[in-house]
Order: structure tokens, then sequence, then C-alpha cells
């Protein structure tokens, strides 16, 4: 095999750089880590824990060093009068100790007694190994580390929220993943000069780092590094938070040192990033979006209706692969026309007309949290949330439905979706007419008796009956304290809303004593399509006497309403 070296214009014993990575050691194994990805550039001068050590000069088995091919000298290393050097490089692999002939490298000899490597890219999964055996205190150090890792603008006096330092890479990413995507580009944290507080941007736009396990071998590298608490608020200030690894399966199988993070305002968060940990082989920090999309997804969204997601669908014979999707932008799920989410617990492995199914490892969110990210787990045999996938974001809209930001997943497995159980079409009737607001007689009913469970529409005389909205007398309604609805009813947009509930005090000297004397539980309102109310009655408090809630049908409402804005005026 012939090779072509470049010239050398400076002396490399003064012009290397240092690499520091004890997971190359011939004792290490367990990561097929492949060197073919690493973007070697000169010289090196290999590290163990800030010890010297050397490349093995005897045969290494396959699989050590954290590697497949495992590369050696085949050759002994030089002396200081021999100069430059050009030696074999042997691959241990199933077919013996040079059972892969790799490419030859260039080392040298130095004074101080260690050696710098010319390394190359051999083009195979392979790995440059060292040996614990050779491991000496250093003498000196001449050169400090080179690579710079990406575009960071370095500011040295700073306010963190107001001047940090920027980490915009595509290639940190969660989506970035190398079964999905076809690239790992073999970044390295331990390589890069961390210098004070950083803002993560992707393409442009904003993102933070992930808060649940990512995937091994997503965001650029090997070692995918994630946040292992939530953000902190703006009122906290700097916290320091626990830095993990992912390995495989194992979400937590490295522990790196923690890190300061700070939220600012305008909605984002600064970082004070600091070497990985050098035993964690090639850890990367990763990255999520973090940004308020440009048009509101609750109504620019895409109508997935495809019944072979729902949870109850063990169909096998052609499994279902959203791999094979283009996703682009939000949806929102159906279910043969009827509303439906994302389900938010366990599926079992089979469902879902795939074989591995995708359900939201967490709750959805309220309105009012606006857009929020999710992990989504994997059902496998192996256990529930064996394997995650991407990241995915949710918002809950008007309406009471949800949309979700979906992306290509890690592997073959495919999306659920389980009904959503509308109210408006599953709920218990309640038609007693004692709850009759224009009822004045006094009975000894009482609605802490009551097993109430689910949703309730409220009719009187089989006509549709609603909630009061404004004080009812405390006789009334056939208790002894009258419950009313504490506000007005919801719109069909508002989707399902909670309601204060309040009683009228029998003791009261006057009527304005007398209303809302008493405070009940909550409950959740919602309006249907057929001009109507669903309530989720419960249990009113026990301290009110004889408690009962009160219907009253929609036109005598009106009029009440109408009566009180005339008195008002």
């Amino acid at each position: 095999m012939t090779v072509a070296f470049q010239s050398i214009s400076s002396d490399p014993c003064y012009n290397y750089e240092s690499l520091d990575r004890p997971w190359r050691a011939n004792n290490e194994s367990g990561d097929n880590i492949c060197d073919e990805h690493f973007s070697w550039n000169g010289w090196y001068r290999l590290f163990y824990f800030g010890m010297d050590i050397r490349m093995s000069e005897t045969c290494v088995s396959s699989y050590s060093c954290n590697t497949y091919i495992s590369l050696w000298l085949n050759d002994p290393h030089p002396q200081i009068e021999d100069g430059v050097v050009t030696r074999d490089i042997c691959g241990g692999y199933w077919a013996g100790c040079c059972g892969h002939k790799s490419k030859p490298i260039r080392v040298k000899a130095c004074p101080g007694n260690y050696y710098v490597y010319e390394l190359v890219n051999q083009g195979v999964c392979s790995g440059y190994c060292t040996d614990v055996n050779t491991i000496s205190q250093v003498v000196s150090t001449v050169s400090p580390d080179t690579f710079t890792g990406s575009s960071i603008t370095l500011i040295t006096d700073y306010d963190p929220c107001n001047n940090h330092n920027i980490v915009d890479n595509y290639w940190r990413s969660t989506l970035n993943y190398w079964s999905s995507y076809g690239y790992i580009s073999g970044h390295d944290d331990t390589r890069v000069e961390w210098d004070g507080w950083y803002r993560l941007f992707i393409n442009g736009s904003s993102a933070q780092m992930p808060e649940w396990c990512v995937s091994y071998m997503a965001c650029g590298s090997y070692s995918s590094l994630w946040l292992g608490d939530s953000h902190p608020r703006l009122e906290d200030g700097v916290v320091t938070r626990e830095i993990y690894g992912s390995h495989n399966g194992q979400c937590s199988r490295y522990r790196s040192d923690p890190i300061q993070v700070k939220a600012c305002p305008g909605n984002y968060y600064v970082y004070k990033f600091t070497r990985p940990t050098l035993q964690i082989p090639a850890p990367v920090y990763c990255a999520v979006p973090f940004s308020t999309p440009s048009v509101d997804p609750c109504y620019n969204y895409t109508s997935l209706d495809e019944s072979w997601r729902a949870t109850d669908n063990s169909y096998y014979k052609n499994y279902m692969c959203d791999y094979n999707v283009e996703w682009n932008g939000w949806y929102r799920m159906f279910n043969n026309g009827e509303n439906a989410q994302m389900p938010e617990s366990c599926v079992n492995q089979g469902m879902c007309g795939t074989h591995d199914p995708l359900w939201l490892n967490g709750s959805h969110p309220q309105l009012e949290d606006g857009v929020v990210t999710r992990q989504v787990c994997a059902s496998s045999w192996e256990g529930c949330c064996t394997y995650t996938s991407h990241p995915i974001r949710v918002k809950a809209c008007p309406g009471d439905y949800y949309v979700y930001e979906l992306v290509k997943p890690v592997f073959c497995g495919a999306y659920c979706t389980e009904p959503t159980t509308d109210p408006c079409y599953g709920y218990n009737t309640l038609g007693e007419s004692w709850r009759d607001i224009r009822q004045s007689h006094y009975h000894e009913y009482d609605d802490t008796l009551v097993e109430w469970s689910g949703w309730y529409r409220l009719y009187l005389n089989g006509e549709s009956a609603q909630l009061s909205e404004w004080c009812v007398s405390n006789a009334e309604c056939g208790g002894e304290t009258a419950l009313y609805l504490n506000g007005s009813h919801p719109t069909l947009e508002d989707g399902v809303v909670t309601r204060k509930v309040v009683g009228t005090n029998l003791w009261g000297s006057d009527s304005s004593d007398q209303c809302g004397a008493y405070s009940s539980s909550s409950i959740r309102v919602k309006a249907c399509p057929g001009d109507y109310y669903v309530y989720e009655f419960v249990k009113p408090i026990i301290s009110a006497p004889r408690p009962m809630y009160c219907a009253g049908s929609p036109l005598y409402n009106e009029l009440q309403k109408s009566n009180l804005e005339v008195m008002k005026a």
C-alpha cells in the first residue's frame, strides 16, 4: 500500500492537538465508535486523564477501545534521532490480530519522552487504541488544544442574560440521528474550549437543552447529553443542573459535570457549559427547538385520520412505519372523523398497526401552557419506554383538542391515537323536577350523598336546563343550600372550563348576605353543539348544609338575566 504524505511545515512536537480520550484505552469496551466519522487534521498527542499515553504496539482484540476494529502500531515507536517515521497500522478483527490492514501513519518521538501521531481517516469503522501500560506523568506540555469545535464568539465581561456567547449548530438537534438521517459528524464537546455562558440556536431559531432522555448517537455524535431536571423560572435565578449521557437504551449511562442554567426575559435560557467528563465517548450537548410558531397551529394544521393508529388495533400482517412518512408541520388527530389524541400511558407492543407504538410520556398541556415539548416513548418487548424517539411539540387548542408537531421517528414505529371522550356526547342525565329554581318548598335532599361520576346534562320536565348564573334563594331546588354558578357559562370555542360554585345562606339578614355565602367545590363545564351545557359535578363541600345543584330553563335564565340588567340600570 502506498500513501501520499504532506510535507511538514513546522515541528509537530510543538504543533499538535491534545487528544485526551480515556475511552480509547485497550482495557475499555462497549461502544462501536468509528474514527472514520471524525475530521482528522494533522498531528496529535495522546493523553489519559492528563497523563501521557501511547498507541499500543501489541495485538488489540476487536471490540476493544470502544470500537469495532481496534487499531494498533505494527512496529515499535521511533527514537528521537529517527525523526518522523512511517508505521503500518493493524486492525484487530475477527480474522485475527492483524485481520484488517489499515493505512499507515507518521509518528515522531519528542523531547520530554512523548510521541506525536499524524492520524488519518481509515475509511472503515475502526478506532485508534491506546495502551494503559504506557501511562506516565506529563513532564511538560508545550502545546495547548487548538480545536474550537464551532463558531463561538467569546465575551469575557457580562451579565449572562444580556451578554452571552452564541452556539448555533444544526447538528446539535435531537433530530440528527444516524439511523434516520444517515450522518454523524463525529463532533466532540470535550474538544471545545468552553468559556462562560451560552445561548443555543438551531439554524437561527431559539433552542434549549432537552429535559428528557435523548437517543444514543443523536445530536451529531455518540453520547447525547441532556438536562437531568427541568429548566428554571425567571424568579429562580441561576441554578445548577445535572447532565446525563445516553448509551443504547440506557438513558443515564453516563453522568457529566453539572452546569449552571438561567432563565432570561424574552423566553430563552443561557447555560454555563463546561468541558464534559472525559470518560464519556464523544459527548455533545443536545438542543431542541424552543421558539413560538409564527402561525397559530390551532388553526393551521393537517388532519390525520387513519383508523389503524388506534390503540385497540392489533393488526400484525403489514406493520405501518412512520419513519417512511414525510412529516411537515402540525397535525390534529382524528379517528373515523371523531376527535382523538395521543395516549399518555403505555401502549402494548404490536398495537396501533405497528411493531413499536409511540405514545406521549407526559400529560397534555393546558390552554394557558401554550406550546410545550413532550418526550415520545416506544413500547417494545423489553418494556413500555425502553426506547425513546424524537421529542415533539404539542399545543392545547380552544374547542378541547390538541395539535402535534410530528417528526420522523428514530425507528419503524407509528404514532398512536385514542378517542377523546367528548362529554358533549357521553354524559349522564339529571332531570329531577325538584332541582327547579322556581320550586320554593323545602325538601331534605342533599347532593353530598350522591356518588357523582363523570359528566351530566340537566333537564327539567324533559326540556334542556342549565345551572343558574346568579343568586338563588336558599330554600329552593329541594335542599337547604342552593348552589349556582359563580360566573358565566363558556362558549363553544372555550372548550372545557373550570367554574366556581357558590351557595346561598339560609340565615343571612338580607339577600345580599345570603348570596354566595358558601363556596363549594369548583366544577368543569363545557358548551356543546345544539345549545346546551354539560357539567362535571363533584360532591359539594360538607360545610354547606344540604347543598343542591339548581337547574333552570334557558328561557327562564335569560329572563332573570334581563331583569337583573334592568335593576342595575
